[in-house]
């Protein structure tokens, strides 16, 4: 099952002392498959943030991206048209950006944004991706967002872990927890300002939120009680996790500010990874059927029903309107697939053998999560046809427990 449920038992708590560290941003590794890209696309060099907007574009694996050196410095239709590409990214940074998408086959302007500036310069061009991005496919891009994940470094029985945000690529990391005890399964509020997670600083795993622009933080669930796997309502006034009672874990509601829960599950085993389909529907995992299977309930509890039939094992879902990623396991191995939940077509996206914890992006075309790099825990990025996948990774120690942000203002 996902790593938050597993980890909640598995863990080895450490001293429970208060550390300070630097966040390293993760390196990046973009590889393509040969077939990816239906458009072609060249980014001509208008500032060193083109190549961002070009590795934007690239790990969506929609399209297939053209050397810019093809051109030799040409920006004349004709030379641009001449590398193959259909469409070409031309512009100017100097405080704004501005950009221009260029039809190479018809000659016509198709799009023509301007970017203001912004302290973190990164994030104009990943805005100019997304703005491409939604330009070509008609989707909203989701390159200028965020995600979390959780970095573990030290000695085995001494670790001390790190609860980061950065921006989707993995630079501009931000250390928001850190700790000697275990921390885990981040989780975004709708409006991508705070962040819920498990803390062991207790001695049992209890959820918390925190404040990103302030750094205060809540307590959520009963601190008496074991509690893991948080997960904010659409509307951000509830948080969804799993409560251990008896030797069973069951889903409980309660409000954003902690308080006032509500148990809806009432059964033996493990109900646990509760997401939010929309404002009256959590997607659960759940063992009653003897192996994990994704269920779900209304927001108030009651009618139950299974939702993942192929497979034997599948459990931590992951949900962006109708797509569906999940952990599915087989012979030995776990792989991430992506469901329709209206068609139930699925797709097998990524490549390594001990994959876990996705986490979807809010448009729903990319996935993010844990992976085995070699013994080595760290974190991967595949689009949802499966024809592009980046790799983040740090030098400095394992990287786990991935959640995607909303989009951002």
């Amino acid at each position: 099952m996902k790593t938050t449920l597993l980890a909640s038992v598995l863990l080895v708590t450490g001293l429970g002392l208060p550390v300070t560290l630097t966040a390293e941003e993760l390196h990046s590794r973009i590889d393509i498959d040969a077939t990816a890209g239906e458009t072609s696309i060249i980014v001509m060099p208008f500032s060193p943030l083109s190549k961002v907007v070009e590795a934007d574009l690239q790990r969506s694996g929609r399209f297939a991206l053209m050397d810019p050196a093809r051109a030799g410095g040409n920006f004349a239709p004709d030379a641009l048209r001449a590398t193959g590409a259909e469409y070409a990214v031309v512009g100017s940074h100097s405080g704004d950006m501005n950009l221009q998408l260029v039809n190479l086959r018809s000659g016509q302007v198709v799009g023509a944004f301007r970017i203001p500036p912004h302290p973190n310069e990164r994030r104009m061009a990943h805005k100019a991706a997304d703005l491409v991005f939604e330009k070509l496919t008609g989707v909203k891009g989701a390159f200028d967002t965020r995600i979390a994940y959780v970095s573990a470094s030290g000695p085995a029985k001494n670790q001390t872990y790190q609860l980061i945000v950065s921006d989707a690529d993995g630079f501009n990391p931000r250390t928001i927890v850190s700790s000697r005890k275990p921390v885990m399964s981040p989780s975004w509020s709708p409006d991508g300002r705070q962040v819920a997670y498990v803390s062991y600083e207790t001695g049992r795993p209890v959820v918390y939120a925190q404040d990103l622009a302030s750094g205060g933080k809540r307590t959520i669930s009963d601190p008496n009680r074991s509690s893991i796997s948080p997960s904010w309502s659409p509307d951000g006034r509830s948080i969804a996790y799993s409560v251990a009672e008896r030797g069973n874990y069951n889903i409980v509601v309660s409000g954003a500010n902690g308080g006032g829960g509500r148990q809806i599950t009432n059964t033996r085993g493990i109900n646990a990874e509760p997401q939010w389909a929309d404002s009256n529907t959590i997607v659960f995992t759940s063992d009653r059927s003897g192996q994990p299977q994704l269920y779900k309930t209304t927001a108030n509890g009651g009618s139950e029903s299974r939702m993942s039939f192929s497979g034997g094992y599948n459990a931590g879902a992951s949900i962006a309107g109708n797509s569906v990623a999940m952990v599915r396991q087989s012979g030995g191995t776990s792989s991430i697939t992506i469901m329709d939940a209206a068609t139930k077509q699925e797709r097998t996206i990524s490549r390594g053998t001990q994959d876990d914890s996705p986490a979807i992006s809010p448009n729903g075309m990319m996935v993010l999560y844990a992976t085995d790099a070699g013994g080595r825990n760290s974190l991967a990025v595949a689009s949802d046809n499966g024809k592009a996948h980046q790799s983040l990774y740090s030098q400095a120690g394992d990287v786990r427990d991935p959640a995607w942000s909303p989009y951002l203002d």
